[in-house]
């Protein structure tokens, strides 16, 4: 779904940029994107994180990048100062009226999906019968 080209000049040329709609993983909302030497790179604000992946699979980075990116971001949540200034942005984040209201209509939009209702009463069940 291409909604606009646009170009960029460098200094080797003219390099082609294409802005695209695209599908975050995360979330399953439309995102803005843009395309160029086979990768699509944009951000979901919904989500908040960045969509990165090669435009022929539409998947992400490869398993040794992930895992690289997984060990770091773990090793970084065990940092108490890391985890005390995210839970301090959150916190803003859930304070900005504007932004939980986006929050909200995303969640009600994936609570319309019959296939997202059924995941999540999957897990609910999954958790309630481990208490058990």
């Amino acid at each position: 779904m291409t909604s606009l080209v646009v170009r960029k000049v460098s200094s080797e040329g003219v390099v082609k940029l294409e802005r695209i709609q695209i599908v975050c993983p995360a979330c399953g909302q439309q995102v803005q994107a843009v395309a160029t030497d086979g990768r699509v790179k944009g951000y979901c604000a919904v989500a908040r994180q960045s969509v990165d992946f090669l435009v022929e699979t539409q998947r992400g980075p490869d398993p040794e990048y992930r895992a690289k990116m997984s060990a770091g971001m773990k090793k970084r949540w065990q940092d108490p100062e890391y985890r005390t200034k995210m839970g301090a942005i959150r916190k803003k984040w859930w304070q900005d009226p504007e932004y939980r209201a986006k929050m909200n209509a995303g969640m009600k939009k994936r609570w319309q999906d019959p296939e997202y209702q059924a995941k999540m009463r999957a897990a609910h069940a999954r958790r309630h019968n481990k208490r058990k």
